[in-house]
């Protein structure tokens, strides 16, 4: 049975007008650097608070540009009529993804964003976190993300994982409505 679902956040449950290459672009131009760090948290965290300021900014501004998925209230609301916990884990900041959920931030049990102090992905650590507080072990779990590091993270915690669009994971799916299917089918197989 799956008893937990933790969804990654862009370009899973909320998409992005502007492209994360874009911010990528303006960050580098605000702090006047013309290397291209492959992990773009990570080279600014090294340099300090402020340039996390600065990320933090461009994240906020590219979340006002964001929109939910259209599927979200009703996927939402099917986990909620079978008791299906929610979860978001995010390397975004929190201010960040709640400016780009809206409303629905009220609808997760839990939301964990770089801020909360966890190692980000593709460590798992947000996911143990989450799979302790909630007291459900990873196989009653289902990570799903559009990105590698989702899939990393969840296979290091022992989790299903849930691929949207190409590449490898348990699973894959071309659009996250498609989760509702897959629950049905695993929870009755």
């Amino acid at each position: 049975m799956i008893l937990l679902v933790i969804f990654d956040l862009d370009g899973t449950i909320v998409k992005n007008s502007i492209p994360f290459s874009e911010m990528r672009e303006r960050i580098m131009k605000r702090i006047n650097c013309h290397e291209n760090p492959p992990h773009l948290y990570e080279f600014l965290k090294e340099k300090g608070k402020k340039y996390l300021k600065i990320l933090e900014e461009e994240e906020v501004r590219r979340a006002k540009y964001a929109k939910v998925v259209t599927s979200l209230p009703k996927i939402l609301n099917y986990l909620k009529e079978r008791g299906v916990k929610k979860a978001i884990l995010t390397r975004n900041s929190r201010k960040a993804t709640l400016i780009a959920l809206g409303r629905f931030s009220h609808d997760f049990d839990s939301i964990i964003t770089r801020d909360d102090g966890f190692e980000p992905k593709p460590s798992d650590d947000g996911i143990i976190y989450l799979l302790s507080k909630f007291g459900i072990k990873n196989r009653e779990c289902m990570i799903v993300g559009d990105y590698d590091y989702d899939i990393i993270a969840g296979e290091k915690a022992g989790c299903i994982t849930v691929r949207i669009g190409d590449g490898y994971g348990d699973y894959r799916i071309k659009k996250i409505e498609e989760i509702i299917d897959l629950i049905e089918k695993l929870n009755h197989s």
